[in-house]
């Protein structure tokens, strides 16, 4: 677990970045937009509101965009194709998670694949709305 202490003796904790390492790509970014925009402000503690914003920085630029990065640098059509969907049905419920699949989706809306394609577009059209 990954601990931060509060100045009046609370603790709170999150879980550790080898677990996450071992996360669904799309569980990662449901986690940090979780916290950021659910859990960050009610700790009542700039500093540790200040760290807890790293961690997820942190879990965001070291596990999470790197790991979809990969997935769509191996060009494996139907793990793409698997991503994709899911950051759809991610894209429906939480624009902000799904936020982070965007610059890769240029580079997706011109593939020969149609699925890919149209997987890319509806991410795009539902992250503008």
């Amino acid at each position: 677990m990954k601990i931060f202490y509060k100045e009046n003796g609370g603790v709170i904790q999150l879980i550790e970045e080898e677990k996450i390492q071992n996360w669904p790509i799309e569980l990662s970014f449901i986690f940090v937009e979780y916290i950021r925009n659910n859990k960050l402000r009610s700790y009542r503690d700039d500093k540790v509101q200040n760290e807890i914003s790293k961690y997820l920085d942190e879990i965001l630029t070291s596990i999470a965009i790197p790991k979809l990065k990969k997935v769509f640098e191996n060009n494996d059509q139907d793990e793409i194709i698997s991503i994709l969907e899911k950051f759809q049905e991610l894209s429906e419920s939480n624009v902000k998670a799904a936020n982070h699949i965007s610059p890769f989706l240029d580079n997706l809306l011109n593939n020969p694949n149609k699925k890919i394609a149209k997987r890319a577009k509806n991410i795009s059209q539902n992250l503008k709305s």
